[in-house]
């Protein structure tokens, strides 16, 4: 199988079980409400009080930015002027993700992204059970109970990861840029630093995409080859990736970059679209949930085309095992 039938083969199974998407969509933003109302309570308050509410609307306001930055704690650490712009935001994920630095924004962000990937990780199971099902029958029964099924298994494999990350930003992320600094301190081109600084990033984004390929493709196993250990599905991926590493992070990257893609709309709307009436806001909020729901579309397609591209080598294997009888 090559990977433009596995990404053609994947969107199928998304469309066939599309009815996933807007549960976890309901979840997912039920989470993000829990943060979202107190931050618009706080911004409300702050706001109003200062009677600056008319200029937000043409823009945002930096100097009432730096006076409210200077002593925010909690849930004021995350108002940025990234906030505000198409890019900007973009640009500063990425910097998170090239950083590490997830506790730039206080212990009470970072212990809710961890329950943001504890909750994904309870719905990853539904969706690849699914997938992996020849029948593909949906309901919301069989959703929840596959997801409740395969909880503790992706929820080791979620801590795992996340552990190995932890290990990852603590020591080898030093690691690689301490070794260029070392370089760089003997280096008087400004040029060559500059290259030297680029190529650590790059290392930095496939340790990154290796990572993610394994636990993907981890999770794949577990459900589609029945397995009890999820430690020995990790190690499984990772010989299934090097046998065929050429397939795997090609089909990533291609999925990576229609992602990008998307990323790139909506900032350039974002960018150009500026709401400076209520219906206006309406309408660019009413597009954002349209992205969100694309994302987690795209999402649900690494999955089912990274399922269709196992099962191409692996032949032989009983799709749906008999330990897996869930109406």
């Amino acid at each position: 199988m090559n990977i433009k039938k596995a990404i053609r083969d994947g969107l199928s199974i998304v469309f066939e079980n599309f009815k996933m998407i807007p549960v976890v969509y309901i979840a997912n933003t039920s989470l993000a409400l829990l943060l979202a109302l107190p931050v618009f309570s706080l911004l409300n308050n702050d706001i109003g009080y200062k009677g600056i509410r008319d200029e937000m609307t043409s823009g945002f306001n930096y100097e009432w930015w730096s006076g409210f930055s200077l002593n925010a704690e909690g849930l004021e650490k995350t108002i940025r002027p990234a906030l505000s712009g198409g890019f900007a935001a973009l640009f500063d994920n990425f910097e998170l993700l090239f950083t590490g630095k997830f506790t730039s924004f206080g212990l009470m962000i970072f212990l809710f992204g961890l329950t943001y990937i504890f909750l994904n990780a309870f719905f990853n199971g539904g969706v690849i059970g699914l997938y992996a099902d020849e029948k593909r029958t949906f309901s919301i029964s069989r959703f929840f109970s596959l997801s409740g099924f395969y909880f503790h298994h992706f929820f080791a494999l979620a801590l795992t990861a996340v552990l190995l990350f932890f290990v990852f930003y603590k020591v080898i992320h030093p690691a690689i840029f301490g070794l260029i600094d070392h370089f760089s301190v003997k280096w008087m081109s400004e040029k060559a630093v500059w290259f030297l600084n680029l190529a650590g990033y790059f290392i930095i984004g496939l340790f990154i995409l290796f990572i993610k390929i394994v636990f993907d493709y981890a999770r794949i196993i577990l459900v589609v080859e029945n397995k009890e250990s999820s430690w020995l599905c990790i190690w499984l991926a990772f010989k299934f990736m090097i046998r065929h590493i050429l397939k795997t992070f090609g089909l990533y990257l291609i999925l990576i970059l229609a992602g990008l893609g998307l990323l790139l709309v909506i900032g350039f709307i974002q960018e150009l679209f500026q709401p400076k009436t209520l219906l206006l806001l309406l309408l660019l909020m009413i597009f954002q949930q349209v992205f969100i729901i694309l994302k987690i579309g795209l999402r649900f397609t690494f999955y089912g085309s990274q399922l269709e591209l196992y099962r191409q080598y692996k032949p032989e294997m009983i799709t749906v095992k008999k330990r897996r009888k869930v109406k």
